[in-house]
């Protein structure tokens, strides 16, 4: 039996409701003690040597908040985050060298030059991707290292620029001598740099749990689908390279307060395979992984130059290695031959410390085998390793309206059913790839309100149809129409989407380490008109948006039967409801037309029930579907008119029962003319 319409919502209200998660307590409470340890470390340990380096680690995580947003989030490769810091450093220091201006002025100067910066370029880099980016980034780096010695004037090049202990708080401007005296006043700057840290954690926060959070993840795991939302994927990776270049600047600023000097060789390509060491170490998407790797990579130096702690170190890694092969041979687990590579790479580490008097000369070669080592062997980092492992760390996906109800329509009723008029009309369109014509001047034309399929064998020109569509491919002629006079050839991705054009994929796209509410909640990225500014700041607006449009994303998860699997990953989701997941999220769109390519496929027989019938809820809701399918029976139940393709040309059109026993269709299926097949 068909599932009813009811039978989602009725799933999901016999499921016990969601308690909070113990990652959300667990936040919490790493935060509270954050920040009473920032508070009280200066009385606990008196040194001014522990103190500095403290804030080092607060100014460098402060950085790799940032970075985690373009490389962990967004999944992009940067390596000018070094260049960047630089740029702030001396805008800082430039601003007092010129004009004589203090911190606070300084650290703004910072923020600002630098996410100009940062602007420019993304610009240009964005628009490539993968080894070009980071090659792109790198030359950006080595560009401002020259720039800084070249430019003596401004830079005061390679002599560098001295700034005296920065003023906080300047009582002396009110003729007063400050409440806390001398030894608070040596405090002030650390300080102010834990503060800054902790705003730093909250804005970053506060950004990755809004839309544009959601945007940054979606556009790393698919691109395509996440333009297909009408997400921008080169808008929102400008976004985020520009809040992390801000972050970098404002690092800067105060790295530059803290040493009280700068100069051009302190930016080089070391800091950047640090930054990178950092967060890959640390464990990306996280608020913790940046102050591990943070506290790492600053104490990672100190740690190399003192050859007899390193050898102790080497001893008590290889011992560990040997004690964890063991247990693995002895207890015959799997992985056992996996571990070997890696704990016999920990055990080489002794002998190698050993025979050198000095690592110092070497902590690039070790920095680059750490980074080596953690990708490979642990490429969720540490953090990821511990959520791995204690699933109470792992934090609350859906964050704030964790009790969600489905009020509302789930879909909003289109209308257009009445009336003769094509919705999308096809004229002549030609898709040639160098000689071969996948589309070879095809026409259609859909009613609104149906249900049009799109048939034909392999290599026909189907797939390719619905990039045309969608703005995937560019039309090399012909047009595409929508509603009259809507001209859809031309546009990008997410302009057709945002006109009404939903789709679906032939490969299940999903933003897989998002669940299926967070999947849903990309696809109405279009109903948030809250800015950065809102996210950042928690306006009412922002979580007057977010409530409806979860309560909205709840209705469409129950229109599809997942209302019970909300908060679930979608890559831990059944492939049959993957299918219906992808569905959901098109429908969120609020299409006036849903393209579907081929969602049967690989399906059960239950499942491909299922999928009729929310098909033709669809329909009956208003909205127009194209089908792309090859079973068949699917197509003669759901089709009310039927377009055949075959080597790009369409050689059959009208209802179900005339194409199926159209002759060129029979023809093109069986691969011989019909005459010969009765013979």
């Amino acid at each position: 039996m068909a599932p009813s319409a009811s039978a989602p919502v009725l799933a999901r209200e016999t499921a016990p409701p969601a308690a909070p998660g113990l990652g959300r307590f667990a936040g919490i409470l790493g935060a509270a003690l954050l920040i009473l340890g920032l508070a009280a470390f200066p009385h606990l340990v008196g040194s001014q040597y522990y103190i500095h380096l403290v804030t080092v680690i607060a100014i460098y995580a402060i950085l790799i908040l940032g970075l985690d947003i373009v490389v962990g989030y967004t999944g992009q490769v940067s390596l000018g985050h070094a260049g960047l810091f630089g740029v702030g450093a001396y805008a800082a220091a430039v601003l007092f060298l010129k004009f004589k201006l203090g911190i606070w002025l300084g650290l703004l100067a910072g923020i600002g030059v630098t996410a100009a910066f940062g602007l420019l370029l993304a610009i240009p880099a964005l628009r490539v991707s993968g080894p070009y980016l980071a090659m792109v980034t790198l030359a950006f780096g080595t560009i401002v290292q020259i720039f800084i010695n070249e430019m003596t004037d401004l830079t005061n090049g390679p002599l560098g620029i001295t700034l005296p202990p920065a003023r906080v708080l300047d009582f002396s401007l009110l003729g007063l001598s400050s409440p806390w005296g001398a030894a608070g006043r040596r405090l002030e700057f650390y300080y102010l740099v834990c503060a800054c840290l902790l705003l730093t954690i909250l804005v970053v926060n506060r950004v990755v749990r809004s839309p544009f959070g959601r945007a940054f993840e979606a556009l790393r795991d698919s691109p395509i689908a996440c333009d297909c939302m009408g997400v921008s994927v080169y808008r929102y990776k400008v976004y985020a390279f520009v809040i992390s270049a801000g972050l970098a600047g404002l690092a800067g600023a105060l790295f530059a307060w803290s040493e009280r000097y700068v100069a051009p060789n302190t930016y080089g390509f070391e800091l950047t395979v640090l930054f990178l060491l950092a967060v890959t170490m640390g464990g990306r998407k996280s608020r913790s992984g940046p102050l591990i790797g943070a506290a790492i990579v600053v104490m990672m130096p100190n740690i190399l130059a003192d050859i007899e702690l390193v050898r102790m170190m080497a001893g008590g890694i290889a011992a560990l290695a040997v004690a964890i092969l063991a247990v693995a041979f002895l207890r015959r687990r799997e992985n056992r031959f996996a571990l070997l590579v890696p704990a016999l790479l920990c055990i080489a580490f002794l002998p190698a410390t050993l025979a050198l008097q000095s690592v110092t000369d070497y902590r690039l070669t070790v920095f680059g085998l750490m980074i080596l080592f953690v990708v490979y062997y642990l490429p969720e980092g540490i953090v990821g390793y511990l959520r791995e492992k204690l699933p109470f760390l792992r934090p609350a996906h859906t964050g704030e309206g964790r009790l969600l109800t489905a009020a509302g329509e789930a879909l909003i009723r289109q209308g257009g059913r009445e009336g003769t008029d094509p919705l999308l009309r096809v004229e002549g369109a030609v898709m040639q790839f160098g000689g071969l014509k996948a589309l070879a001047g095809v026409d259609l034309a859909v009613r609104p309100g149906t249900i049009h399929g799109l048939i034909g064998p392999n290599g026909s020109g189907k797939s390719t149809m619905m990039n045309v569509l969608t703005g995937i491919y560019q039309p090399t002629d012909g047009a595409v129409v929508l509603a009259g006079a809507n001209r859809l050839d031309g546009r990008t991705p997410s302009e057709i989407a945002l006109a009404g054009v939903a789709r679906t994929f032939q490969n299940v796209q999903l933003f897989r380490e998002m669940t299926a509410l967070e999947n849903v909640l990309v696809g109405l990225h279009h109903s948030f008109q809250g800015t950065l500014f809102d996210a950042i700041l928690s306006t009412p607006r922002r979580r007057r948006e977010e409530r409806e449009a979860r309560a909205r994303a709840m209705a469409m998860l129950d229109f599809v039967g997942l209302g019970a699997l909300a908060q679930v990953e979608a890559r831990n989701l059944p492939y049959g409801k993957q299918r219906l997941l992808e569905i959901g999220r098109a429908l969120a769109l609020d299409p006036v037309l849903l393209l579907l390519d081929e969602p049967a496929a690989g399906l059960t027989a239950p499942d491909i029930a299922e999928l009729t019938t929310i098909i033709r809820k669809i329909r009956d809701a208003g909205i127009t579907v194209i089908l792309i399918e090859h079973h068949m029976d699917v197509v003669m139940g759901l089709c009310d008119r039927v377009s055949v393709l075959d080597f790009g040309h369409k050689i059959a059109e009208g209802n179900a029962r005339e194409v199926q026993s159209d002759p060129k269709v029979i023809e093109a299926y069986l691969g011989s003319p019909v005459a010969d097949a009765a013979e």
